[in-house]
């Protein structure tokens, strides 16, 4: 029986993006980059996140828990309302101010986030 020789060859993994200390930023097929938001029952993590200011942005909130008051999304400012089901992402698509935070809340307003512009 003949040996074979299998080689494996092994190419460096070049990952493109970067890692923001404060939040988990990828982008969207739009090209938008995006902010992870988990909601859980102490609140947003991260609750302040960093974007570029006068430039649209996805921000993706995840509600991990039934405990707490993180059922519904509020961007008190924008007069967006949105329902946040278990375990499921929803998309805000915003664009930053030119400066300032964009603040947003639980509908109870006990949670409280910001994205900053930057």
């Amino acid at each position: 029986m003949r040996n074979s020789m299998i080689k494996i060859l092994v190419l460096p993994l070049v990952v493109l993006g970067a890692c923001n200390k404060e939040s988990d930023a990828t982008a969207a097929p739009n090209g938008r980059p995006v902010i992870k938001v988990a909601v859980d029952a102490a609140g947003y993590h991260p609750s302040e996140a960093k974007a570029k200011a006068g430039k649209p942005v996805r921000i993706e909130f995840t509600r991990t828990t039934d405990e707490g008051c993180g059922q519904q999304l509020v961007f008190p400012t924008l007069d967006i309302k949105k329902d946040l089901p278990l375990n499921q992402a929803v998309a805000v698509d915003v664009t930053m101010p030119a400066s300032g935070k964009l603040a947003f809340t639980c509908g109870m307003d006990m949670y409280r986030g910001a994205i900053v512009a930057e």
